[in-house]
């Protein structure tokens, strides 16, 4: 008998991370490499960073309540995520240095947020008529939080160029993790 349990034991164990997950989702680290690099951008800034925010659940039903388990996930969305090398060769290291600190605190941005969201998503009670329409409400508030943010901090910032105000920032990221 004793055999039969510790198989099942062992895929319940190895399998127990697909259905949760920790709320502390890890910082993303940028560097150059993390961007597509191109030579054809017209845009009027050297690099964009953009992220994938995405969940999933797992339902269970139980009366007329909806039990959810949650999974978010945040990737770098590479096609989007883009730098002109032609014009970022023509900056100092120091420059490409704060540069890519400033992208850096768009991509810690998405971290909070997809943070924050599992937090949400993971807090709300649901029903069987209104767990697909809340759950998606409650993404579609978040990431417009979460643009509203990063525009915040692109004109506080100056998008990187005001030093002092980057600097406050960088502190505000340094809580996060």
């Amino acid at each position: 008998m004793k055999k039969a349990i510790f198989p099942l034991l062992l895929i319940f164990v190895l399998f127990l991370p697909a259905l949760a997950q920790k709320p502390g989702l890890e910082r993303i680290k940028l560097t150059w490499n993390s961007f597509t690099k191109t030579t054809k951008n017209n845009r009027p800034y050297i690099a964009y960073t953009a992220h994938q925010i995405l969940y999933k659940y797992r339902a269970t039903q139980s009366a007329n309540r909806v039990n959810l388990t949650f999974y978010v996930s945040i990737t770098v969305d590479t096609p989007k995520t883009i730098v002109n090398i032609r014009r970022l060769n023509t900056l100092r290291i120091a420059d490409r240095k704060a540069l890519l600190n400033h992208e850096q605190g768009h991509s810690d941005l998405a971290v909070a947020y997809g943070r924050k969201l599992y937090k949400r998503l993971s807090g709300a009670s649901y029903t069987p008529q209104n767990f697909k329409t809340k759950t998606r409400q409650i993404y579609q508030q978040i990431m417009k939080e979460m643009s509203d943010h990063n525009i915040k901090y692109d004109v506080e910032t100056e998008h990187g160029f005001d030093n002092e105000k980057q600097a406050k920032w960088d502190k505000y990221f340094d809580t996060l993790f």
